[in-house]
């Protein structure tokens, strides 16, 4: 009972709680919200790029730089469904905000290897990332579309000038290859595109100051090849450039007057070689290349694209395509070849109108025509000449005009040639030859007998010659005169038989010359016997 009595005096009194509990995990967590504000303070702005294709772009790894300085993170790539391409979504710092505007630009940089230059090579290492080009605008933007190569108007701040060039193929020349001016380095090569037509290259280089202000209406551009030959008055010359130029390659220029101050608005052409860069030209002013359809009503296969259109010995364009068809009606290759055809050479001065000035020469009789570049040889090219009849220059649309055509100058060159050779099988060749042989078989024996008889006759005069006895000698000197008149008789007849244009007639005749001059002389020593028989011994 007073163990019971004890339990019920029992007093529970509350536990009390410290406030020094609390401290930590308050004070850790104005710590972390401290951190998350600043975290979020210092983010900046959350931007969506388009690209063409990722570029090799990895979530969390790629970053933004912006002057060599990292300013965002790439957070995600996603594909677009609406269209092709890919999305990314980067965050950037908050310093960088006040450039996200109009002027602001993307590409993705990635390692390459160009002629003469390594491209991108802290992406070798750290791999692609986004390069990012701004100044401060008026519009903020967050959507932007990323561009496939980086931009040429970046460098504002950079002193020269791009130069336009236009030609018929590559040359395999890319972006970063070196501009080479009397072989200095001037400059480089910024973009190699085709022309929206797809009828020829496009090239944009830069040349930096002070070497852009040799460029005017006469310099003239080629593609830096291994060998230059040129081939003229004074031989052969042959230029090589250096190993370097030779391995990295690019483009070489010259300007042939220095000082001219000019605003350039039309392209220059770019040449395969300097050979053909430096060639003879006529004409002033830059050049400008117009296409002309011209129509030959005869078989062109021996001309080939590429061959060149001149007038008066210079190459003033070359041949751009060639069509051609048979026509059943006439039975004959009908072709229409198209020729560049630099209208500058018909100008007079820098401001003048070449395209005019050509079409009132044609309309004077200036006509194309094809011709050999070397004859009997199948190659052609096509010539401008003066005809006869007046012709017109008519614009065909897309940039393409008529010029009339005469019959080519191998076509009635060939019809000569064909000629004389037809004249030439018709000469009896293997008859003439047996009846030559025929002669000389029947004029064998003859020949032989008198040549004997010639044989003889000398003889004898030796004899005569040699003898002391000189009663005899009128008496032997008048027979051996007699044979030899004979003889000169039978050799006139049978050169007589060979004909009047015969060699062996020319020959024979000279032979009996000398043997007539001979028998005079005997005449003479005979004559002299008779009146003093021991002349011969005795002298006069």
């Amino acid at each position: 009972m007073n163990r019971e009595k004890d339990l019920s005096k029992v007093a529970v009194e509350p536990k009390r709680v410290s406030l020094a509990v609390w401290v930590v995990p308050l004070l850790a967590l104005v710590v972390g919200g401290w951190m998350i504000y600043k975290y979020y303070a210092k983010l900046g702005p959350q931007i969506v790029i388009t690209f063409r294709q990722s570029g090799g772009l990895e979530p969390k790894n790629s970053y933004i730089k912006f002057r060599d300085v990292k300013v965002g993170v790439v957070e995600r790539v996603e594909i677009l469904k609406e269209a092709e391409g890919v999305k990314v979504i980067a965050r950037m710092n908050r310093d960088v905000a006040p450039f996200l505007n109009e002027t602001t630009k993307f590409w993705i940089v990635r390692p390459e290897i160009g002629a003469g230059e390594i491209r991108g090579l802290d992406a070798l290492v750290s791999g692609a990332y986004i390069e990012m080009y701004a100044k401060l605008g008026k519009e903020s933007r967050r959507h932007f579309k990323g561009l496939l190569e980086p931009p040429l108007d970046l460098e504002e701040e950079r002193r020269g000038r791009q130069i336009e060039l236009i030609a018929q193929r590559s040359y395999d020349l890319s972006p970063g290859d070196p501009v080479y001016y009397r072989q200095i380095r001037v400059g480089k090569v910024e973009q190699v595109r085709l022309d929206p037509k797809g009828e020829r290259v496009e090239f944009t280089i830069f040349v930096r100051e002070p070497y852009s202000r040799f460029i005017n209406s006469t310099s003239r551009f080629w593609n830096i090849d291994s060998i230059s030959l040129n081939i003229g008055d004074k031989g052969i010359d042959v230029e090589m450039n250096s190993l370097a130029q030779i391995v990295v390659g690019g483009i070489e220029f010259t300007t042939r007057e220095i000082g001219i101050e000019e605003n350039i608005t039309t392209p220059f052409y770019l040449y395969g070689s300097r050979g053909k860069a430096n060639r003879k030209r006529v004409g002033v002013g830059q050049e400008e290349y117009l296409d002309f359809l011209m129509e030959f009503d005869e078989n062109v296969g021996y001309l080939s694209i590429g061959a060149p259109v001149k007038i008066d010995g210079f190459t003033i364009g070359h041949v751009k395509d060639i069509r051609s068809r048979f026509n059943l009606e006439t039975k004959r290759i009908e072709s229409q070849v198209i020729s560049s055809i630099d209208i500058a050479s018909f100008r007079r001065d820098p401001g003048d109108d070449g395209l005019a000035n050509l079409k009132r020469l044609v309309e004077e009789g200036l006509k194309a025509r094809l011709r050999e570049s070397v004859p009997f040889l199948d190659a052609l090219y096509v010539e401008l000449i003066f005809g006869d009849g007046n012709g017109s220059v008519e614009a065909l649309g897309r940039g393409l005009y008529s010029f009339p055509t005469v019959e080519s100058y191998r076509s009635k060159l060939t019809a000569t040639v064909q000629s004389i050779l037809r004249k030439i099988e018709e000469i009896p060749i293997e008859r003439t030859l047996d009846s030559l042989s025929s002669l000389l078989e029947r004029s064998r024996e003859p020949l032989r007998g008198s040549l004997l008889a010639l044989k003889r006759t000398l003889k004898g005069v030796s004899r005569l010659m040699e003898e002391n006895a000189t009663r005899k000698l009128p008496d032997r000197l008048e027979r051996t005169l007699e044979e030899l008149e004979k003889a000169i008789v039978s050799y006139r007849e049978l050169a007589e038989s060979y004909g009047k244009e015969s060699l062996f007639k020319e020959k024979v005749d000279l032979l009996l010359r000398d043997l007539d001059r001979t028998t005079r002389e005997l005449n003479r020593l005979i004559k002299k016997l008779d009146r003093k028989p021991n002349a011969l011994i005795f002298g006069d």
